[in-house]
């Protein structure tokens, strides 16, 4: 009820940038001088997400899913993982700034429904889950609630109770390895509402911020355990190599 309470006192105060904190003009918390100057992705590996940097690459792929694909089928974020962007969504994790993370999800918003033009969209949208104990703590599951700002803008059914985490793992920042990161999160998800699926060939997992991978490679082997689909993963950012 608090997190309820906060969400809309926010979303009912007057406009202002989450990045300047002077009026904004958009009705999305994001002036347009700081909108320009937010840091941008360049040229991207399409299957990964990460940044190519002019490195040479075939089919637009970098040289590691070129030699081991991920488990899905493309990775797309709104920003780099960097200044000031990597703050923000912190504040918005952990300091509940809900204006922040509609921001951001509106510009991710732009971006999916770009992608897709000419083309159809995914079927379903499913966050990634939090496990119950860390939902209790946080109030609020951020990825779900930039998958609410996706449905309503993007027009793609959101399901927030396909997915499930059944086991609390440690925090993936605090692992030193991809090798550990991955241990981590062995047998910590499950499909919980397979009828949900019935039909489904096209699913777009969104997260907050995609770091080694690990938590959308595990999430897509396993969905592709029960469901013969095609995964898109959406992030509001992507870290940098």
């Amino acid at each position: 009820m608090f997190y309820q309470f906060l969400r809309a006192i926010r979303c009912a105060l007057p406009t202002s940038c989450i990045v300047c904190g002077q009026v904004a003009e958009t009705d999305h918390s994001i002036c347009n001088d700081c909108g320009s100057e937010l840091p941008k992705l360049s040229d991207c590996c399409q299957r990964c997400g990460i940044e190519l940097n002019g490195r040479l690459s075939h089919d637009r792929c970098c040289a590691s899913c070129q030699l081991s694909p991920p488990s899905f089928d493309s990775c797309t974020a709104a920003f780099p993982y960097v200044s000031p962007i990597n703050k923000l969504i912190a504040d918005f994790k952990f300091s509940a700034r809900f204006d922040i993370g509609y921001s951001l999800s509106r510009t991710l918003a732009s971006a999916f429904n770009a992608y897709y033009t000419g083309m159809d969209k995914p079927e379903l949208l499913l966050p990634v889950p939090l496990h119950e104990s860390r939902l209790r703590s946080r109030g609020f599951n951020q990825a779900n609630e930039i998958g609410k700002v996706l449905a309503k803008y993007c027009a793609v059914p959101l399901s927030h109770s396909t997915l499930s985490k059944v086991r609390n793992t440690e925090p993936q920042s605090s692992m030193n390895s991809v090798a550990a990161r991955a241990k981590n999160l062995r047998k910590a998800f499950t499909v919980s509402g397979m009828a949900e699926l019935s039909g489904v060939t096209h699913i777009a997992l969104i997260d907050d911020v995609v770091t080694s991978m690990a938590t959308t490679q595990t999430i897509s082997r396993m969905l592709r355990e029960q469901q013969d689909c095609r995964i898109d993963v959406w992030c509001l950012a992507r870290t940098r190599l």
